[in-house]
């Protein structure tokens, strides 16, 4: 009996250390979940100085997506692509002159004939005037005769005036029709008024048609239309090419490059770092981490990619190329 109680009172110590090691064991646990850290909630982007100045907080939502890069630039190329068309051409003439010019359209064509027939008119009335001069001046003719004279010559200079107005406003120049050589043709491209400051005259240029998508054909920039179009907001620059064989015709479609080689303090950016409000270009520059400043920028020439940046930063600031759009919401409260 005395062995038994022994084992009995052993066992009994035994199950209640085991009980008390359990217990320990979860109230330890417990402890350990209540104490586990919870992370703190996302804090909003602070924006300072109507926004000109956004603070993002290192778990700020949106940060992630926002990417700024040093940029750089100096003697990069940036190519102004715009579409083109020839609209007339120099052709040999099948009837015994030396050339003729053909048009993309009748109305065209009707348009420098026109100018053609009143440019005789202005000369011979001109010279009818000359005549009348002499003849009043010798009492052969009237007054009457001098002023219904002097009256001709302003109306066929008019009319004269209205042609050529209508040829350059579609980007043609009349006069240089009338002399231009063998094998000249005339495209018109129709550029972006943003973009007209950048455009020289004489400046050489490359022209792909869809007719020879293989081939690479060089021209050069004449000169820059006279008006732009309200509606496209575009104005027509006239390159002269050399219609080699006479394969292009009036009419062809194409895409005109002005390449555009930049200054070595300039700055090129990717397109879609630039955001435009009420007409005014901007990009975000990261100041010091997590603090983007906005700034505006006056934009040269671009492309669908690129753009040349002609004021407003400079080479080696961090401007931010990737999540621009975040920070216009954050900036103008959109």
């Amino acid at each position: 009996m005395g062995i038994k109680n022994q084992l009995s009172k052993r066992s009994f110590l035994f199950l209640g250390a085991g009980a008390f090691v359990i217990i320990l064991s979860v109230t330890l646990f417990a402890l350990t979940r209540g104490t586990k850290k919870v992370p703190h909630p996302p804090e909003k982007a602070v924006v300072h100085d109507n926004g000109e100045r956004i603070e993002f907080k290192p778990n700020s939502p949106g940060l992630e997506i926002v990417k700024a890069s040093v940029i750089g630039g100096g003697g990069e190329f940036v190519n102004l692509e715009a579409p083109a068309r020839l609209i007339a051409s120099t052709s040999p003439s099948v009837s015994g002159g030396s050339r003729i010019i053909l048009f993309e359209s009748a109305e065209l064509n009707d348009l420098y004939v026109g100018y053609v027939h009143a440019k005789n008119k202005v000369y011979r009335s001109r010279k009818n005037l000359s005549r009348i001069q002499d003849m009043f001046k010798h009492r052969v003719a009237t007054e009457k005769d001098l002023v219904e004279s002097e009256t001709d010559v302003g109306n066929d200079a008019a009319e004269l005036a209205e042609f050529e107005g209508k040829l350059r406003a579609v980007g043609l120049n009349p006069s240089e029709l009338a002399t231009a050589g063998n094998k000249k043709a005339w495209i018109i491209s129709d550029v972006p008024e943003s973009q007209i400051s950048n455009l020289k005259r004489g400046k050489r240029v490359t022209v792909k048609f869809s007719s020879f998508p293989d081939e690479i054909w060089e021209g050069q920039a004449e000169a820059i239309g006279d008006n732009v179009d309200p509606y496209t907001r575009t104005a027509k620059v006239r390159i002269e090419i050399i219609n080699k064989d006479y394969r292009l015709k009036p009419g062809m479609f194409g895409v005109v490059k002005f390449p555009e080689e930049t200054a070595d303090n300039t700055v090129i950016l990717p397109f879609n770092s630039i955001v435009t409000v009420e007409g005014k270009n901007y990009v975000f520059v990261e100041h010091e981490p997590l603090n983007f400043v906005r700034k505006e920028v006056v934009l040269g020439v671009s492309t669908k990619d690129v753009v040349n940046i002609i004021d407003g930063v400079k080479q080696g600031d961090r401007v931010v190329i990737q999540g621009s759009i975040l920070l216009k919401g954050l900036s103008f409260g959109f």
